[in-house]
């Protein structure tokens, strides 16, 4: 399974554009295999609560939809819930509170994550790159014991840890959000892929995925997802706004004060061009 982990477009006054995203999301359905909406790459971090309900209330999706609900508390985590559930979310996708990560125990992330799992269907989120934090991997393999913490989304591309949810936590849904690992995690195990790159080339990650998970190996193709990856990541959302602006897609800009291009764009028009002549872009 290849899932989009969704930008979120903003109009030109800087407000969140539903209109744009559901086009985004019309464009992408034929390829992809569900929607992840308000997550790293969606800027949820920058939205209040209000814009979030108005955003998904105006959406329409068919497909399997994770709404990510992360917070630094209990109570504003769970209103983002709430809000994801009356709009029709399948799954609450929670990354851990990480201000006060230094006293955050065993307990405080149970008390967080089952205390979500009383509204709905809830996805652990490991994503080091922007909590700077610790998930103890074993804190994740005992909260899958509980019956609606049903999946992971991990994203710090190491292996052990996808194998540790293998062996510990057997009945957890495991999803990588690491396209420069994809192979690895397919290989290892992973049922699929939550990936910011989804919005741009999703045929060319869910061929490498399924070569892999069959135990083929297509070197070329494998280095192209490597390399568009890698570099997605390096560029982070605005250079994968800024190539789905150039490739006619609404994507909007980053919200301020994110700049609206990268440094990196001669390097993304390049690769682009050579994506767009294979025919993998959107």
């Amino acid at each position: 399974m290849i899932v989009p982990a969704l930008v979120t477009p903003f109009d030109a006054a800087g407000h969140p554009d539903a209109a744009a995203l559901q086009e985004l999301i019309d464009r992408l359905a034929p390829q992809v295999d569900g929607f992840l909406v308000l997550g790293s790459t969606g800027e949820a971090v920058t939205l209040a609560p209000e814009e979030r309900a108005e955003l998904l209330a105006a959406l329409r999706v068919e497909k399997p939809l994770w709404v990510g609900v992360g917070d630094e508390s209990l109570a504003l985590a769970e209103r983002h819930a709430r809000t994801a559930l009356d709009a029709g979310a399948d799954y609450l996708l929670a990354m851990p509170p990480r201000f006060f990560d230094r006293v955050l125990d065993a307990r405080a992330f149970q008390v967080y994550f089952e205390g979500l799992a009383e509204l709905g269907e809830v996805w652990l989120y490991h994503v080091p790159v922007f909590t700077k934090m610790r998930f103890p991997v074993e804190v994740a393999c005992e909260l899958a014991r509980h019956p609606r913490i049903v999946g992971i989304k991990d994203s710090s591309g190491e292996m052990a840890r996808l194998e540790h949810y293998r062996r510990f936590a057997p009945g957890l849904r495991v999803f990588t959000g690491s396209g420069t690992t994809l192979p690895a995690a397919a290989a290892s195990g992973a049922e699929g892929a939550i990936l910011a790159v989804g919005n741009l080339a999703p045929r060319l990650f869910a061929r490498v995925f399924s070569d892999a998970r069959a135990g083929r190996t297509d070197a070329r193709l494998a280095g192209l997802a490597y390399e568009t990856a890698a570099l997605v990541g390096r560029g982070g959302v605005v250079l994968l706004k800024q190539a789905l602006r150039h490739l006619g897609l609404p994507a909007g800009a980053p919200r301020a004060p994110l700049p609206e291009t990268s440094p990196l764009w001669p390097e993304a028009e390049r690769l682009l061009a050579r994506l767009q002549e294979e025919g993998w872009l959107l």
